[in-house]
């Protein structure tokens, strides 16, 4: 009876295989190729300006490449042995490493608590949010200069400020110590408004009621925060903790204008030794190689990050 069913459904002279396999028409086949052609520029252009320069780059970094003095060698792994004897890119990664988390961590800390003053109600509320993004419209290049300033030994105004509540006179952009702390904390003042403005538009989609339970329950304001508030933006915190660390990891503005590197090579992070090398040596080979350095670096520390990112996405 089974096979009397299926000799009727099934026309003459095909197989079952024939009716499984679905065949794709020809619109189907034409929306494809109208898909591709519509994607194919953009495509190119992220070829053409990502991948191509990635190999090449690649390439470089197994040369001598030095325009200034031809022709181009093959040297193999030269250059990276030569990065292991020199003092300028180790200190350069570690304190890159120091620069971007301290710097990130800071960031969050205080543009969290930056948020949530945003977010009380008080008079002038508004102009209060629009002054907080001065500093973060400022040109990093400005910044700079102005902390430069503020440093100086001699007559800077954060020197004199603490002198007359500490008694101390730090010498912030003549000491290793010093001029670390004194770039980090220029960092951390320009880029906190955009977290806090970031945070506080997370802060806008907590549900008023949550908060009103709360206070009905007599949970304090610190228990509110971390058993409501941080839970519900920690997804957003994570997300724009991985943005800055992957963002910072590229610092060069801030340090050329600020310290130039210095004192020696204590504030120089690989960016600037890339520069240095580039520009200042006109050696494109070894640059290159400081620059694979950098994208190993950047790869390490995203894939924390999304790594940590989705297991905040998963429990939370």
């Amino acid at each position: 009876m089974g096979s009397k069913t299926i000799s009727t459904i099934h026309s003459p002279g095909k197989t079952m295989s024939e009716y499984r396999r679905p065949r794709i028409s020809k619109i189907v086949w034409s929306r494809y190729l109208v898909a591709f052609l519509l994607l194919f520029p953009a495509l190119g252009l992220r070829l053409f300006t990502s991948v191509y320069p990635f190999f090449r780059t690649f390439y470089f970094a197994l040369t001598n490449y030095n325009p200034a003095f031809p022709p181009l060698e093959f040297t193999g792994f030269e250059n990276f042995v030569r990065m292991r004897n020199d003092l300028s890119v180790s200190s350069s990664v570690s304190f890159t490493i120091s620069f971007v988390l301290v710097s990130t961590l800071l960031q969050l800390f205080f543009g969290v608590l930056v948020a949530l003053l945003l977010n009380a109600k008080f008079r002038g509320r508004g102009f209060v949010r629009a002054v907080n993004l001065i500093p973060w419209a400022i040109p990093m290049v400005v910044a700079a200069m102005g902390f430069r300033w503020m440093f100086d030994s001699e007559y800077g105004l954060i020197t004199d400020l603490t002198y007359r509540l500490t008694g101390l006179t730090i010498p912030w952009l003549t000491t290793s110590l010093g001029a670390k702390a004194a770039v980090i904390i220029a960092n951390v003042w320009k880029s906190t408004p955009f977290l806090a403005l970031v945070f506080l538009a997370a802060l806008q989609g907590v549900p008023v009621e949550l908060y009103e339970a709360a206070r009905v329950d007599g949970a304090s304001k610190l228990q509110t925060f971390f058993k409501i508030t941080l839970p519900l933006i920690l997804s957003q915190v994570v997300t724009i903790g991985l943005f800055m660390i992957v963002w910072q990891l590229a610092a060069f503005d801030l340090i050329y204008t600020m310290t130039g590197g210095g004192p020696g090579f204590s504030t120089s992070v690989l960016s600037y030794n890339i520069y240095r090398a580039a520009f200042g040596g006109l050696n494109f080979g070894y640059a290159s190689a400081i620059s694979l350095v950098l994208f190993v670096l950047v790869f390490i520390m995203g894939g924390l990050g999304l790594m940590l990112f989705r297991k905040v996405e998963v429990e939370y």
